[in-house]
């Protein structure tokens, strides 16, 4: 029987005080290392922010996901689902904050965006969780292989598609990494950055169970090195690939080509009354640049806020000025804005016009690739979306043929706004002919948010994956040119160094590319291989516990230890 002393008339059991005083103290350490966990999957989103722009501290993306490996080392797989997302949200509200600029945005829309892209972070946590203790496969193995396939497949889901913010894409400064690119796309840098990142958590862990258990850790202790030395190898080698690339190019046959920035504001662009002015200014511009004869000029997205195509008083003004100027004018040609704030009753396209010298109209190109939720409407029909959510959609209509647009010695592969963003579209448009890739877009929506830089940095990846030129002609900048191996050669800029919301031309000798790559010939295989590791991974962690040490029982001795 306990002893119970009365103490002011009452009695207590000293066997209740101290399991309450050790339950107790388990919540605190329970409490505590979840604070932890959750600090360092946050401190993971933070380092991941400083790894892209604006910050561009892209040498910390080898390092960034440290801290979240170590928070979900030995965690179930709704706690590595729980602190990769934490982690996610940090890194993508940190990264897309420019969200909210856009006029139709709401809080609540742009919080799921958010959500949505940080989705990545949260299922690579959960799945290296689940394989993990499911099959008890090493970190190395495991990690890098599930992210490449969670990235590839967050770039490749129909409407939802959002191939922002890959972690290889941190790297567009390294002039040797990004030539990678042209072999395994920007999801070989990303399998590299990641095993980086999980051979030293993987070195942490280790040296501190040596810490702990000295005697027990020896197999962990050969593993680690060889984690390091196999990451140390690889990241050489594309080191060094990239340098012989870069040694081994010569530029092409060049021709000359011009930017025009006219720098028009968001309250003007799509005021009727401020048409002509725009027209005006985007006429001085087009002179400025014709004076160094350009082979083609060209305006950004939308620069004409008209219908060139069906509007014979707006074509004839565009044409007039291709007369006086002598050369090719590749204009933005649209009826409305994307971003509406109201259901547009008439279907229309989004399109970029080539005006030859003569006037006439040589070739046009229609968007395909869509933003969903501004330009058009995904799912009519089958999906009633919230209007709190959604509030107005654009009745853009997207076209389904590759248009390759002759400007003299010039094969244009044009794109529009986001698209120079998606691999497979630049592919394409690359295998059927364009020997120099012109993006025009209009990102004066985002204001001075890392929005411009963010886009032009991925253009980078578009150049290296195919050794072509970019010509990006951006309405209030980035308006830049890029080099077949993915240097940004020049930017319009002001006198003080400025290139955003700044006016200007810039006037450069655009390389025009004739081979092809290996990217170009077979897109994204490496990425296959990483998506059948994954398969099987999840295809031997979905067998029962039963079965598997059935069938470990049945191996030979030797198998066994293998394994």
């Amino acid at each position: 029987m306990a002893w119970r002393p009365a103490i002011f008339g009452m009695r207590w059991d000293r066997s209740a005080v101290v399991l309450r005083v050790e339950g107790d103290l388990l919540r605190r350490i329970v409490s505590s290392v979840a604070t932890k966990s959750l600090l360092l999957s946050v401190f993971s989103g933070s380092l991941l922010i400083l790894s892209f722009p604006n910050f561009d501290l892209g040498v910390l993306a080898w390092v960034a996901l440290v801290p979240l490996l170590l928070a979900i080392e030995g965690k179930g797989p709704l706690q590595g689902y729980a602190l990769g997302c934490s982690a996610g949200v940090a890194f993508v509200l940190g990264m897309s904050c420019w969200i909210w600029t856009v006029p139709t945005f709401k809080l609540l829309a742009g919080v799921l965006a958010g959500f949505y892209i940080a989705q990545h972070v949260a299922v690579w946590g959960l799945g290296v969780c689940w394989i993990r203790r499911r099959m008890a496969l090493p970190l190395a193995l495991v990690a890098p292989c599930v992210w490449v396939a969670v990235e590839y497949l967050r770039s490749h889901v129909g409407f939802l598609s959002l191939p922002w913010l890959l972690l290889g894409q941190s790297q567009h400064a390294s002039l040797a990494l990004v030539q990678l690119s042209s072999l395994t796309g920007v999801h070989g840098l990303s399998f590299l950055i990641v095993l980086v990142n999980t051979a030293i958590a993987q070195a942490l862990l280790d040296a501190g169970r040596r810490m702990r258990q000295p005697v027990a850790t020896r197999e962990a202790a050969i593993r680690a090195p060889r984690a390091a030395i196999i990451a140390a190898v690889l990241v050489i080698g594309a080191f060094v690939h990239g340098a012989v690339v870069i040694a081994r190019y010569r530029d092409a046959d060049t021709t000359k080509v011009a930017i025009v920035q006219g720098n028009i504001a968001q309250d003007r662009k799509w005021d009727r009354r401020h048409r002509q002015s725009i027209l005006d200014e985007y006429g001085r511009l087009t002179r400025e640049a014709a004076t160094q004869r350009p082979v083609m000029i060209v305006w950004p997205e939308t620069a004409v806020p008209g219908d060139v195509l069906h509007d014979p008083a707006l074509r004839d003004k565009v044409a007039a000025l291709a007369r006086e100027t002598a050369t090719h004018l590749l204009v933005g040609s649209s009826e409305y804005a994307k971003f509406s704030d109201k259901a547009l009753r008439n279907k229309h396209y989004n399109s970029m016009v080539l005006f030859a010298p003569n006037g006439e109209i040589a070739g046009y190109y229609r968007k395909m690739m869509l933003v969903p939720f501004a330009e058009y409407e995904p799912l009519p029909g089958r999906v009633a979306w919230p209007r709190p959510v959604v509030p107005a959609f654009g009745a853009f209509v997207s076209a389904v043929d590759y248009t390759i647009l002759p400007a003299g010695p010039v094969m244009v592969g044009a794109t529009i706004c986001w698209e120079n963003i998606f691999p497979d579209l630049v592919r394409e448009v690359v295998k059927r002919g364009a020997n120099v890739i012109v993006n025009a877009t209009n990102e004066a929506w985002f204001g001075e948010t890392a929005a411009p830089r963010q886009f032009l940095a991925m253009s980078v990846f578009r150049a290296a994956e195919h050794r072509i030129a970019v010509v990006r002609a951006a309405n209030t900048g980035i308006s830049a040119f890029i080099d077949p191996l993915g240097r940004v050669v020049g930017r319009v800029r002001n006198a003080d160094g400025k290139a955003i919301f700044v006016s200007g031309v810039l006037v450069a000798d655009v390389p025009l590319t004739t081979t092809r790559t290996f990217y170009t010939r077979y897109g994204d295989v490496f990425a296959a291989g990483p998506l059948a590791a994954v398969g099987l991974m999840l295809g031997g962690a979905a067998v029962p516990s039963r079965l598997r040490n059935r069938f470990r029982r049945l191996l030979p001795v030797t198998s066994r230890a293998t394994t």
